[in-house]
C-alpha cells in the first residue's frame, strides 16, 4: 500500500528496495516470490547501478536466463514492460549508452531532487516566482556542468565488489 508523506513521496523508495534484497529469504517467504528470482534481480539491479564497466555479453545471458525464468515462475502474469526493457534489452543499453549506466538510476533523480530543494532554499531569491526559477535554473545548470563536475570533489560512497558469476 501507497502512503503519502508530505514531502516525501510514497513510501516505496530505495530505502525499502534496499531492505527487500537485503533480506531476500524473509522477502521471498513474505511475498510468496522465488528467492533465486529475487536474488537475481538483486544482482542486476546491482550491477546496473556499479558505476562500473559491465561485461555486457555476460550481462545478457544472466537476463536472457532471467526472463525465462520469471516467465516459467508466473505464465500467468505478463511481464511488465520496464522489465521487459531491462532483462531482454538492457546488455544493448549498457553497449550502446552514451553515458555510464549507473548515471542513469533512479538515485541520480532522487539525489537531483535533493540538490533541487537544497539550491532553491538556500541559493535562490524570494522576492517573486519568476526571480526563484531563474536562479534555481541557473544553479542547476552550474551543478550539471560536465567540467564543474569534473573538478569537484564527490562524497565518498560505498563500493560494492561485484563477482562474475557462472
Amino acid at each position: 500500500m501507497d502512503i503519502f508523506a508530505e514531502g516525501h513521496g510514497t513510501t516505496n523508495d530505495g530505502n525499502t528496495a534496499r531492505t527487500f534484497f537485503r533480506n531476500a529469504e524473509k522477502s521471498a517467504e513474505i511475498t510468496g516470490v522465488n528467492l533465486n528470482l529475487i536474488e537475481r534481480f538483486k544482482n542486476i539491479l546491482m550491477v546496473m547501478a556499479s558505476g562500473q564497466d559491465i561485461d555486457t555479453n555476460s550481462f545478457d545471458e544472466y537476463g536472457i536466463q532471467t526472463a525465462k525464468l520469471f516467465v516459467s515462475l508466473h505464465p500467468w502474469f505478463y511481464m511488465p514492460s520496464s522489465l521487459h526493457k531491462i532483462l531482454i534489452h538492457g546488455a544493448d543499453v549498457i553497449r550502446y549508452a552514451v553515458l555510464p549506466i549507473g548515471y542513469l538510476s533512479e538515485e541520480a533523480q532522487e539525489s537531483r531532487n535533493k540538490d533541487f530543494k537544497m539550491y532553491r532554499r538556500h541559493h535562490t531569491r524570494k522576492n517573486s516566482r519568476i526571480n526563484t526559477n531563474k536562479d534555481l535554473l541557473h544553479v542547476l545548470l552550474i551543478s550539471s556542468d560536465p567540467l564543474i563536475s569534473t573538478i569537484r570533489l564527490l562524497p565518498k560512497k560505498k563500493i560494492t565488489r561485484l563477482i562474475k558469476l557462472s
